[in-house]
């Protein structure tokens, strides 16, 4: 038995292991859907909104959105806090693969005390698992917590199933199966894969669960064949009700899967039906296969055209073959080797969940939870391959120096979406996406030369990319190049006139131009196709003002605030309106509220600055003007 001082070492080595590969990482910013899921996610942000978060997304990512609810009350949108955050839940599941490892080798009896390696091959499955490149994504990536976090209650509902299995007294029995119950609700919370964990606990029944005469020394707590018909019977059960509970939080017509046909982001000009998109997995199943031996090439964005049929490409004919293999030897080695059939089976049916048709075809987050059966069963494979215990260590330590090299290599890609991008466009030079992110860094960051070439790049690969378009209008605009803004946000309205961005944004050019009845067109237009959201209102509030349209404006206004009560920018335009018919209290109140709300907004302080002025409050109106120019920002009086 390993002593407790033993397995304080493994976890500190575990710990520091983790940090010396993933250290560098607490100081990465934000990339790809960071932007949609925290930085413009407004329900995170708003104590008051925080209940929306149930609406937000599909229910089944609802405690994930909430533990970002968590990070931004800690450290609102300081990244390190969310890498950090993530590292742990990485630390949390290499313990979890080490805790279940244990307690499938202890189930099938393959820990002989005379075996000094064979002891610590749960303790190498989980260190193989810490320090594999693959996992950087789901690690590193920060939006991908749902997937580190799905796998932490995965691992936690077979962890806690298997000591109720393993565990003579009756307490401690009904405690563990109800705490795997729980981990397994609150999974389902997290990532659609926990809807596979009925199937991987039939796998433990059909595989781990041994007759005592072949592979233990001690019969386990349940062996009985009217015990296991009991087992059956509450598997299936609770299969029934977690996968009706699974359609139910999707709101999901099993008979629509025959229908769909969607657009492939992982190939241009791809239209995805569940005939080619299971096809199209075979091939996927083969690379991660790949990815999981030798990882390199690794891609964040892969250009992967759908398979047609079996043949075409021939891959895909491969990947199939491959899997049937894969189910021909759980059978075959079912009695003979269990835990490389109990790996096999972990791969294919945490695996099986991909073949839902999604928009992207592959992800390298989704090797995460399938990698533990892998290093299951090639440890397995290797412990009874290799006689020799010495050259199965050195070979072990080997690849363990390997993975975590490249793993820390890997990891510097993720350092801005800069590095990232450019990483991808150097493996997928033939998609539109990473020019289309690039492009819009650059955007952001004001390199507007740069960021025009990669947009003209990414239109002429994908010309049905809105999104493209209104960052060309948005550039154009910046460097007043009005002509090229109205054709490119008019591009734009083209290609999907129902949405109501590019109307809004429009109006902007056009009242640059002094064309306000166009302007104000656009605007009533966006407000016809979105009347609920307050950014038109605010908008048209803003051309009123500017026509010195006093009362029109205030309704808008008033208006944006009724739907958004914390809206600063309408606050802050009602208190212009307020300040020019001379109601200077009310001006001031509006003002204080928008402070309150958006300090860093460099017009309120100048717009107070001018009603304190009015009220003769010099000093304070001196005191506004200096943090305005503290902010860096000077806008005249409105």
């Amino acid at each position: 038995m390993m002593s407790k001082h033993v397995r304080l070492i493994q976890c500190a080595v575990l710990i520091l292991l983790g940090l010396a590969i993933y250290h560098q990482t607490f100081g990465f910013g934000f990339v790809f859907d960071d932007k949609t899921f925290i930085i413009n996610n407004v329900y995170i942000q708003n104590l008051h909104k925080i209940d929306q978060l149930w609406s937000f997304l599909p229910k089944t990512r609802f405690i994930v959105m909430y533990s970002f609810a968590l990070n931004y009350f800690i450290g609102h949108l300081d990244p390190q806090g969310y890498h950090i955050f993530n590292f742990i839940i990485h630390l949390l599941a290499t313990l979890l693969v080490w805790g279940t490892a244990t307690l499938i080798f202890k189930t099938v009896g393959w820990i002989p005390s005379t075996d000094k390696i064979q002891q610590k091959l749960p303790f190498i499955i989980s260190v193989l698992f810490l320090v594999h490149p693959c996992q950087t994504q789901a690690v590193t990536y920060i939006s991908q917590r749902f997937e580190s976090l799905a796998t932490v209650l995965y691992l936690a509902t077979i962890y806690c199933y298997l000591r109720a299995r393993t565990t003579s007294s009756r307490m401690p029995q009904i405690s563990f199966f109800t705490l795997s119950c729980v981990c397994a609700l609150l999974g389902l919370l997290t990532k659609e894969v926990a809807i596979t964990i009925p199937l991987m606990l039939l796998a433990i029944e059909l595989i781990l669960h041994p007759k005592p005469q072949e592979r233990s020394s001690e019969p386990l707590p349940i062996s009985g064949d009217t015990d296991r018909i009991k087992i059956f019977i509450v598997l299936l059960t609770a299969g029934t009700l977690l996968g009706t509970l699974f359609l139910k939080l999707l709101h999901f017509d099993l008979s629509s899967l025959f229908l769909i046909r969607i657009p492939s982001e992982s190939h241009y000009g791809d239209i995805l039906n569940v005939g080619n998109y299971s096809l199209t997995q075979m091939r996927v199943f083969l690379t991660f296969c790949r990815l999981l031996i030798f990882p390199v090439n690794q891609n964040l964005d892969y250009d992967f055209p759908a398979s047609t049929d079996l043949m075409h490409p021939p891959l895909t004919l491969v990947g199939m073959g491959l899997i049937a293999i894969f189910i021909l030897l759980i059978f075959k080695l079912r009695k003979k080797l269990p835990l490389v059939a109990f790996g096999l089976a972990w791969m294919l049916i945490t695996f099986s969940i991909n073949l839902a048709p999604r928009l992207n075809v592959i992800w390298e987050h989704k090797l995460y939870l399938i990698s533990f059966g892998f290093f299951l069963s090639t440890t397995a494979l290797l412990s009874i391959a290799i006689q020799s215990r010495r050259l199965l260590f050195y070979l072990l330590v080997s690849i363990i120096s390997i993975w975590a090299f490249a793993t820390y290599q890997r990891n510097q890609i993720w350092h801005d979406g800069f590095t990232l991008w450019t990483d991808v466009i150097k493996k997928s030079p033939g998609k539109a996406r990473p020019y289309a992110a690039l492009g819009q860094l650059y955007l952001e960051s004001k390199h507007y030369d740069e960021a025009i070439r990669y947009l003209d790049l990414a239109v002429t690969m994908d010309p049905s990319d809105q999104k493209n378009y209104l960052n060309l209008g948005i550039i154009y605009t910046n460097i007043s190049n009005q002509p090229r803004a109205l054709k490119a946000f008019s591009k734009a309205i083209e290609i999907n006139f129902d949405n109501y961005d590019p109307y809004i944004l429009r109006s902007e050019v056009y009242k640059k131009m002094g064309d306000y009845p166009a302007a104000l067109l656009d605007l009533d237009e966006a407000i016809r196709l979105k009347p609920g959201i307050p950014v038109a209102y605010t908008v048209r509030g803003a051309l009123f003002l500017q026509q010195r349209r006093m009362e029109d404006a205030l309704k808008d206004y008033q208006r944006a605030l009724d739907i958004d009560p914390d809206n600063s920018s309408a606050l802050n335009g009602r208190a212009v309106v307020y300040y020019s018919q001379g109601q200077y209290a009310l001006a001031m109140n509006d003002l204080n509220r928008a402070q309150r709300i958006n300090p860093m907004d460099p017009a309120v302080y100048q717009n107070k600055a001018s009603c304190l002025m009015k009220t003769g409050q010099k000093d304070e109106a001196l005191e506004n003007l200096r943090i305005l120019s503290n902010l860096g920002r000077n806008q005249s009086v409105k």
